[in-house]
């Protein structure tokens, strides 16, 4: 589908071409001026007004769609106003040559224009629900070739609305639109998730839930306990919360929890939580590829589930942070294993029940492919833990 793709998309960049070059360069700019203002509005506007039309916010797919819809309405008003104004200013140019010079100068500004669209567009259909589109979309010469021109602060333009399309709160592993290096393995040994050293680390494995007000939703989440009355979670777990609780397994009695470590880049916060008995979590080795181990947390918000995963590789990855702001660097171990939302911030446990990793997210290609932060990228959040007691802020809530 790839190839076919491609082929669609040079037609699109060559027609366009034609296009530009018969406006010529004053009428193209002022088209591109008038779509991203169009669009920007959109951008803004849009996200607000879904945050009132339940029924379509809480479906990828649908939230996907009129978004789209919704920012590209508004941009082809900005660019047919601004097009009717470069026309004007177009036809005082009299002279040949500079008729010639223009439309030359228009054909590649609007192939630019329209490159930078095409972007856009996979960047929405990769971050929204997974189909043999966006999929293809991962794998595309033309797309992948657009991605590595565009400037760092065209993405960052873009991040918020692109965080917006995603609503699994997972942050994006990998830059771009680029498919994701999934490495092949064997598929994890079942029996991993029955050993006597995993069962007993339920014992120190909690869920998390908060109200994020100015979302005006409760999230949920998993962690584990580091040390005594201190939990270590996923910083998109409580982002925006104003209150939290957990409780041990999932069960009995709750807690109530402050947030007293937030980092947003590694996607790693801390809660300080008086009175929790359950004990520290031992910490266990690095793991290398192919070894075995198991996702532990309550995936849907549903009771306490064992999973057991596979390391295809431990890769240093350029995403972005919770935000959707690029730039965020990280050591993870990819794994074969299914992750859901609600494993976030869960433990990646090895066969004798040592935590090795922390899960924070899930591939946009991949519905076996997990990730998880391993111990030394988030060693210095666990370091500071014990010595950290006071509330700090959360940020914003993300999507989820």
């Amino acid at each position: 589908m790839a190839g076919a793709l491609d082929v669609v998309l040079a037609l699109v960049l060559v027609s366009y071409a034609v296009i530009g070059y018969r406006h010529g360069f004053v009428v193209s700019v002022m088209s591109l001026i008038g779509f991203l203002a169009g669009g920007a509005l959109g951008m803004w506007l849009i996200p607000e007004l879904l945050r009132h039309w339940d029924t379509v916010d809480s479906n990828v797919l649908s939230r996907t769609v009129v978004l789209i819809i919704g920012v590209f309405v508004l941009a082809a008003l900005g660019q047919g106003i601004a097009v009717s104004l470069g026309s004007r200013m177009r036809s005082g140019l009299k002279e040949k040559p500079e008729r010639i010079a223009d439309s030359l100068l228009g054909a590649v500004a609007t192939v630019l224009a329209v490159s930078v669209l095409v972007w856009f567009l996979a960047g929405a259909v990769r971050g929204g629900a997974q189909t043999p589109l966006a999929k293809a979309i991962g794998t595309s010469r033309i797309v992948s070739t657009i991605d590595r021109f565009v400037p760092p602060q065209t993405a960052k333009l873009f991040a918020g609305f692109q965080t917006v399309l995603d609503r699994e709160g997972f942050p994006r592993v990998f830059e771009g639109v680029r498919a994701e290096p999934i490495t092949p393995i064997a598929p994890p040994d079942g029996q991993l998730a029955f050993g006597p050293g995993v069962a007993r680390a339920s014992e120190s494995i909690v869920k998390i839930t908060g109200v994020a007000s100015s979302c005006n939703r409760e999230q949920e989440g998993s962690g584990w306990v580091v040390s005594p009355e201190r939990v270590v979670t996923n910083a998109h777990v409580v982002a925006g919360t104003t209150s939290g609780h957990v409780r041990i397994q999932g069960v009995g009695r709750t807690y109530g929890a402050r947030v007293v470590i937030f980092d947003p880049r590694r996607d790693l916060a801390v809660l300080a939580v008086p009175g929790l008995p359950a004990r520290s979590s031992t910490q266990g080795p690095d793991l290398k590829r192919a070894g075995g181990a198991v996702v532990a947390g309550f995936p849907l918000n549903g009771p306490y589930r064992l999973d057991a995963a596979r390391v295809r590789d431990v890769l240093t990855a350029t995403g972005s942070d919770i935000y959707g702001s690029p730039g965020a660097v990280r050591e993870v171990y990819s794994l074969f294993a299914r992750v859901q939302p609600g494993n976030s911030g869960g433990p990646l446990l090895s066969p004798s029940g040592a935590v090795v990793g922390i899960v924070f997210a899930r591939s946009i290609d991949d519905d076996k492919t997990g990730y998880a932060l391993t111990l030394d990228e988030a060693r210095p959040v666990l370091d500071a833990a014990d010595s950290s007691s006071s509330p700090v802020s959360t940020g914003d809530c993300v999507a989820g």
